[in-house]
């Protein structure tokens, strides 16, 4: 179940937000009163609600905005209790003093927004032991993947059946918010949601409307298999979006979940990812190269380039592919006539490949293969040439790009990237008329750099192409099945025409 919370600053506000939510069938609201600006009035708000209530007044010091003093917090919380509220969240270390009456069930809260402690299961004792809870909740703050699973690991075994009470284990922050959406495949009573994606309620908290109709919250079991892109940062990936509507569309009990992974702990989440039904992974920056040693089976792509973009776990083994190169070579053929029979009309061109990373080498690979004639030019040239000895092609240093003679430009850099979208890798001068240019920056989809094609009279080659096909590859390999890439093109489009709006 989700619980949306609602925290707004007046009354009337707070009213209104409550009755439309509940005529949209969402079954627990918290009540944020520490976000009014006056003094909350409970005669106003808990009669004629028609959807359960949480009152929570959360103190600063744990997350909340609370400017009265104490005392008439506590008069406030045992108000609510005495008026009916149907949940009351009281802190741990207060719970001794808000005695239970009536029916109203109480929430009792841990929140720690520094770490996430040793022993978890000593903090749920405890409250079990003393402050007379009806539901625990427990929210910390991951720092690494480690504290991650740890969370994971605690919230199966609070929740395991035969337990003496549920309890609502929440990671905050980034690192921790995909807590938020697996909490339902074990077990837990309900995760909290915002009622606006412009109220920062608590850290990584998400958009009600995306936790139940994006992730499709309220369909996730015991039985839901886990897959996910790990990045750092995360939060612009639009990879969640796309593959949660495939797995919809198809009618398949999976969920897509962003997980953000820190520099260096790519081996670590490889490790445990099973223990939590992780069947699939996409891998995108800093980690395409860092969790090769961790797979067990290689595509031969994915050894040449030396860049792995989605992983596949099988039993005791751990597959890795590369779906980018396959993706960008036929989005350039395709938009060169495509391919007559086994002749490619990219074999034979010139090709000049910006940028020596992952996706530099992905695309360079895929040309290759193609027939194509590529040199790689970066700003670090040694990383050009490292790049164009382990492809078998040719590389040049960053500043002979401006003069490069060549049929087909291609940009694998950020430069050019929403928000920077007055940035161009290579200037007019060096495009002409008849040459191709492809960038694998998809947002914008029409970047400075395809705009001055256009204009030089060169044929332009959108990045949200590649995208598009790399995730449609991933998809297959994730089901065996295939999905639409029409319908994957709008989404990306709304999607990327509203986050300009």
């Amino acid at each position: 179940m989700i619980c949306v919370s609602i925290a707004c600053g007046s009354h009337k506000r707070m009213i209104s937000e409550l009755a439309g939510l509940a005529e949209e069938g969402i079954r627990l609201v918290e009540l944020r009163l520490d976000f009014l600006r006056k003094m909350p009035d409970l005669g106003r708000l808990l009669p004629n609600r028609k959807v359960p209530v949480i009152v929570t007044v959360r103190r600063k010091q744990d997350g909340g905005l609370w400017s009265y003093d104490e005392e008439k917090r506590m008069v406030l919380l045992r108000t609510a209790i005495i008026s009916g509220a149907d949940y009351v969240d009281i802190e741990s270390d207060i719970a001794a003093k808000i005695p239970r009456y009536g029916k109203t069930k109480r929430v009792i809260s841990y929140h720690n927004f520094e770490k996430t402690p040793s022993d978890l299961d000593a903090l749920r004792d405890e409250i079990l032991k003393t402050a007379d809870p009806d539901i625990i909740k427990i929210a910390v703050t991951p720092k690494s993947v480690g504290d991650l699973f740890r969370l994971f690991d605690f919230m199966k075994r609070a929740n395991a059946p035969g337990t003496p009470k549920p309890t609502v284990v929440v990671g905050m922050g980034e690192l921790g918010m995909p807590t938020r959406i697996l909490g339902k495949k074990y077990g837990i009573p309900f995760t909290y949601a915002t009622f606006s994606q412009q109220r920062i309620v608590a850290p990584g908290i998400l958009y009600y409307k995306t936790l139940r109709d994006g992730y499709r919250y309220e369909s996730i079991n015991a039985e839901t298999e886990v897959y996910g892109v790990i990045a750092d940062p995360i939060a612009h990936s639009l990879s969640p979006l796309i593959h949660n509507a495939a797995f919809a569309n198809a009618k398949l009990n999976k969920v897509y979940i962003p997980f953000r992974v820190p520099s260096g702990e790519a081996a670590e989440f490889i490790e445990k990812a099973p223990g939590i039904d992780v069947r699939g992974l996409s891998v995108t920056i800093p980690h395409k190269s860092a969790v090769i040693p961790k797979l067990t089976r290689l595509d031969p792509a994915v050894e040449e380039i030396d860049a792995c973009n989605t992983i596949l776990f099988r039993s005791d083994a751990v597959f890795g592919y590369n779906t980018d190169y396959l993706a960008s070579a036929l989005c350039i053929e395709t938009a060169m006539g495509g391919a007559q029979g086994d002749s490619s009309p990219i074999a034979g061109k010139q090709i000049l490949i910006l940028g020596a990373g992952g996706a530099g080498k992905a695309v360079a690979y895929g040309l290759i293969k193609k027939g194509g004639r590529v040199t790689i030019a970066d700003r670090t040239v040694e990383k050009a040439e490292k790049a164009a000895s382990q492809l078998g092609c040719s590389y040049c240093d960053w500043d002979a790009r401006k003069s490069y003679v060549t049929n087909i430009i291609a940009n694998c850099t950020s430069v050019g990237m929403y928000p920077d979208v007055d940035q161009t890798p290579i200037g007019p001068e060096s495009i002409r008329n008849g040459m191709y240019v492809f960038d694998a920056v998809y947002n914008p989809e029409q970047t400075y750099l395809l705009r001055l094609a256009k204009q030089k009279g060169a044929t332009p080659i959108s990045g949200l192409e590649m995208f598009i096909g790399q995730a449609c590859l991933q998809f297959r390999l994730f089901t065996g099945e295939k999905t639409s890439a029409s319908m994957i093109r709008a989404l990306l489009k709304e999607a990327l025409a509203m986050s300009k709006s």
